[in-house]
């Protein structure tokens, strides 16, 4: 089973802001959707919740992971009270990929489970943000491949799309 995170991070690991992205840039979106087409998702509440959410989990298996012990979830979707216990129920799904979500804790606390990181850094800083990338160790992770793009009219800041493997 191969476990995925899937994030956009700013240059100073920004990837949250008052319960949203911190940016609008319409490529990564489409990168991102892209990317998790066919994977089973699994993501914390509040970014189920986001406004993102309705787009992201529409169509798709996934789980979402809060600690609320009533909280219900659309049509399939299931409920994790654990990143462990998620993962657990991942396990099940006939699909080639699981991929993580997010948001800042669920990243952190599923990082020693993820054999993949497909990260798109946002070059800008990101003033008062409240949710974080966590820091990983290049001695852990191969970059394999990375896709510089330049700013344009629609994506206001120069951006990378970077592919890392779990190093052996």
């Amino acid at each position: 089973m191969k476990i995925v995170m899937i994030a956009a991070r700013s240059d100073n690991g920004v990837i949250g802001k008052d319960g949203g992205l911190p940016w609008s840039m319409p490529a990564d979106e489409a990168f991102f959707l892209n990317e998790i087409e066919g994977c089973f998702l699994l993501s914390g509440r509040k970014s189920y919740e986001s406004n993102q959410g309705n787009t992201i989990f529409k169509d798709k298996q996934f789980v979402i992971i809060t600690r609320r012990k009533n909280y219900k979830v659309g049509p399939g979707g299931e409920i994790a009270h654990s990143v462990e216990e998620g993962i657990a129920l991942a396990r099940h799904k006939q699909v080639p990929r699981r991929c993580v979500l997010g948001g800042g804790e669920i990243y952190r606390q599923a990082l020693p489970y993820a054999d993949e990181l497909i990260l798109t850094d946002i070059h800008t800083q990101v003033e008062n943000g409240d949710a974080f990338f966590p820091a990983f160790s290049a001695e852990d992770w191969k970059l394999t491949q990375q896709e510089p793009h330049e700013a344009d009219a629609n994506n206001p800041f120069p951006y990378t799309f970077k592919w890392f493997r779990r190093q052996l």
